[in-house]
């Protein structure tokens, strides 16, 4: 028997582990060949994770976080002994990458530190695998699978690959170009401009950009990595500022001449807040945790009778309430305190004195909120919502898996979840203090930001926004499209859609797939198709995706449960 894991970024190594710790708890041998298909000369990374990307592109978590990312035990599967790996925080220690870790200042390291984790840890594993002949690393792409008489054919470049299973872990898929993007795409082609859809597929910062001006589309975590490649990367360093915490961006040769940035709100990203001390005051307790937890479960115990969301945001309203009331002198009314709580979840343009003003400059909220995050000031409702979501956040992904919501009351959850994503998976301070740099150094241009008239000139394109205007002669895309199946842009998605094999959870979300990950084919529904899917893809089915620590989630567990079951019981 043979199974497939098409896709070997940090999903594919949390299957591949999964798998041999469930077939080396069976007594009797089960004959198994893996094979991993990975475009890539690098397991274990994905392209979030890559090794060779700018020293600039952080983590968004903190290092405290990371101690949640547990290492590997030791795996015995028949003559096959694979070490144990250690978990993140100790591997930091071991490789004396880690500061100190007890103490209350958060760090958080490059991505490409994480990639080399993850490399090793796979590495690893894929080496004893591969010397006891149970493990084949096929380096290419998959573009089409084929279901047939209990069994799938994979291909590859011509190469046809038959196996009895497939786990699909494939990350970030290419989307469908809007309508805009195939505009400004046939532009830059046809004129002396520069647009570039996909900024971690391009090194930016190349030759002297002192006369260049580039207009990013998009004002969250990626135009931050954009913002921070085109200056401190290779062009100059942030360095302390007398009024501290505040930075100065020193510019050196070469340096990009400005940096123009702009979103459909204009609303920056919300820095977590720094250190542990800072962050516990947002921390529900225990039993708040537990209370909430256990009123959305018996809510979930029918999910189907759930037209709305109504019971998570009245058991969240309470702990969000008990959490701003500790941290506030003044006296306000838990009731109202709720309402004004679920209001402004169910419409963050939710206005209130407790709320901070979204119509401020934009400078001066970042710089309300780099306050916040130090607690050199009261934190807002507002603030102090996306912190205890973000503290909530992994009870709620556990929650919401494979909950059996109706589609639709799924889709306002997702949507709700990416809202508060502004403060809940928010960058830590420093960034958004080198984002103030940037704008004193009059680099980085505000003007322009929410919301501006884009329109395209024989040089570039032109921002106008009130009575600015502004020419770029780049114009850079750091907008991650959400992997919803119809706009995904992917010849093994389509050959699966076209074998009525997979559907969508709901029309804007992704792939639906039963609880252990299998899919769930569009007719005949009660007939197994021996594919799975795992990850941002399935999106709906899971709620949560894109953390780094989702990629190691106990529900992969559950999947390789079920193949283990499966192939016990196969026959051919």
């Amino acid at each position: 028997m043979k199974i497939a894991l098409v896709g070997f970024g940090p999903r594919g190594l949390a299957c591949l582990e999964n798998l041999v710790l469930a077939l080396g708890k069976e007594k009797r041998n089960i004959p198994i060949l893996i094979t991993v298909f990975e475009p890539s000369s690098r397991l274990g990374t994905g392209k979030a994770w890559e090794l060779n990307q700018p020293e600039t592109n952080y983590i968004n978590i903190s290092d405290h976080a990371l101690q949640n990312l547990q290492g590997r035990e030791k795996l015995v599967w028949g003559a096959c002994t694979i070490p144990s790996f250690p978990s993140y925080s100790q591997w930091c220690i071991n490789e004396q990458k880690t500061e100190n870790i007890k103490g209350d200042k958060d760090v958080y390291p490059a991505r490409s530190q994480m990639g080399t984790y993850l490399n090793q840890r796979a590495s690893s594993i894929c080496t004893v695998l591969k010397e006891h002949k149970l493990l084949t690393i096929c380096q290419a792409k998959i573009t089409d699978i084929t279901f047939s008489a209990n069994e799938l054919i994979l291909m590859a470049q011509q190469e046809e690959y038959k196996v009895t299973e497939a786990v699909l872990t494939l990350g970030h898929l290419p989307t469908k170009d809007s309508e805009e993007t195939k505009q400004f795409k046939a532009h830059a082609r046809n004129n002396a401009c520069i647009y570039i859809d996909n900024p971690y597929e391009t090194l930016l910062a190349q030759g002297n950009m002192s006369n260049t001006i580039v207009a990013i589309k998009g004002f969250g975590l990626s135009m931050i990595d954009i913002a921070r490649q085109l200056t401190s990367y290779a062009y100059g360093r942030f360095k302390k500022n007398e009024k501290e915490p505040f930075l100065n961006f020193i510019p050196e040769k070469g340096c990009v001449h400005k940096l123009i940035p702009y979103s459909f709100d204009g609303l920056p990203c919300v820095p977590k807040p720094y250190g542990r001390t800072v962050d516990e005051q947002f921390a529900p307790t225990n039993t708040e945790t537990n209370t909430f937890e256990l009123a959305v479960r018996n809510s979930l115990s029918t999910p189907e009778a759930n037209e709305d969301l109504q019971f998570l945001l009245d058991a969240f309203a309470r702990v969000a309430a008990a959490v701003f009331k500790r941290n506030h002198k003044e006296i306000i009314a838990t009731h109202s305190l709720q309402l004004l709580i679920v209001a402004w979840l169910q419409d963050t343009n939710t206005k209130h004195e407790l709320i901070l003003d979204t119509q401020l400059d934009t400078k001066a909220y970042m710089v309300r909120c780099v306050h916040m995050a130090y607690g050199t000031e009261e934190s807002s409702l507002d603030y102090t919502i996306g912190q205890v979501w973000r503290h909530l956040q992994p009870t709620m992904y556990r929650l919401f898996a494979f909950s059996g919501l109706p589609g639709h009351v799924l889709k306002k959850l997702v949507t709700m979840d990416e809202s508060i994503k502004r403060y809940s998976y928010g960058p830590p301070v420093e960034s958004i203090l080198q984002l103030i740099a940037l704008v004193d150094a009059n680099i980085l241009d505000l003007r322009f930001v929410n919301n501006p008239e884009v329109t395209m000139i024989e040089t570039g394109w032109k921002l106008s926004k009130d009575k600015y205007t502004q020419e770029a002669q780049q114009l850079c895309n750091s907008v991650m499209e959400a992997p919803v199946l119809k706009e995904l842009e992917s010849p093994l998605i389509d050959s699966l859609q076209k074998q009525q094999l997979i559907q969508a959870v709901h029309p804007e979300l992704g792939i639906q797939t039963y609880p252990e990950a299998t899919v769930v084919p569009v007719e005949n529904q009660t007939k197994h198709i021996p594919i799975s899917v795992i990850g941002r893809n399935a999106k709906g089915s899971v709620l949560g995706t894109d953390a780094i620590l989702e990629c190691f989630s106990p529900e992969i567990s559950d999947w390789a449960a079920g193949v283990v079951h499966r192939f016990k019981n196969y026959k051919s």
